[in-house]
């Protein structure tokens, strides 16, 4: 069966679709990430999804509207805990981290649910994601692309020095609040699609190897999201070709383009 054969399966056709929409959507939220310092926060959702996929499956609820929910819960207990200072998020993220491990242990324990089950959360697969799912990744894409075109001077700003974009703007805090919480959705989605453990292949390795190249925000955003949605094609392709799982191919490849990406010479 070629390629093309494949690709009418509607398990294989939603698998592209999860794939080219989250390589488009993944990179725009690891800018985010990169430039708010947001990386604790990564590893924090990690072991939310683990916990939110434990109640799910505890509840017999769909796993995706869960998801979504404790990482909002999350980050909001995240931001109240680091009160003023946002950024620096290590202790309220390292706090969060081993709460949801333990709440998500207890409850396996307590209602009988398999830890396989929950385990398998780290792992994902965009081949079982649903249509639903596909329009939750289509409508996260066009709001990163709306919220950092329309405030994107300000955002810029606030990437740059947090401090002077308080004092230009008092809403700096509302930006900001809704740029951790788009990058926080973000990597819960894409832990739901192509695995916790192999996020950084979509959300970070791209934007890490624009950076190499890009001379702005605006030329970084476009060419992370660029380098993303190649990369997630070429190793959905590469997974499908050589019988591989999907997040592995996609993250060799990643990797291969931030390794073979030359570094910019200054003029």
């Amino acid at each position: 069966m070629n390629i093309l054969s494949l690709l009418l399966l509607p398990p294989i056709l939603k698998g592209f679709l999860a794939m080219a929409l989250g390589g488009l959507a993944f990179p725009l939220a690891g800018v985010i990430t990169l430039r708010l310092n947001l990386l604790p926060l990564r590893y924090t959702l990690m072991h939310a999804v683990i916990l939110g996929g434990t109640v799910a499956l505890a509840l017999n609820l769909p796993e995706t509207p869960v998801l979504i929910a404790v990482a909002a819960v999350t980050v909001l207990v995240i931001i109240r805990l680091g009160g003023k200072g946002r950024r620096d998020l290590g202790v309220s993220s390292a706090f969060l981290m081993v709460l949801s491990i333990a709440l998500a242990s207890v409850i396996a324990s307590k209602l009988d649910v398999p830890s396989k089950d929950t385990l398998d959360l780290l792992w994902g697969s965009p081949f079982t994601i649903s249509y639903t799912e596909l329009g939750v990744l289509l409508l996260l894409l066009m709001f990163l692309s709306l919220f950092l075109s329309l405030r994107f001077s300000k955002l810029a700003l606030l990437f740059f020095d947090r401090d002077t974009a308080v004092v230009a703007d008092r809403r700096t805090g509302f930006y900001e609040g809704a740029a951790v919480y788009a990058a926080a959705l973000s990597i819960a989605l894409a832990m739901r699609s192509v695995g916790a453990l192999l996020t950084d292949a979509l959300l970070i390795l791209p934007v890490m190897t624009a950076m190499k190249r890009s001379q702005s925000l605006k030329s970084l955003l476009v060419s992370s999201s660029l380098i993303g949605f190649l990369c997630s094609l070429t190793g959905f392709f590469c997974s499908l070709f050589f019988d591989l799982p999907p997040s592995a191919a996609v993250s060799v490849v990643s990797v291969a383009a931030y390794i073979l990406t030359p570094e910019r010479r200054p003029k």
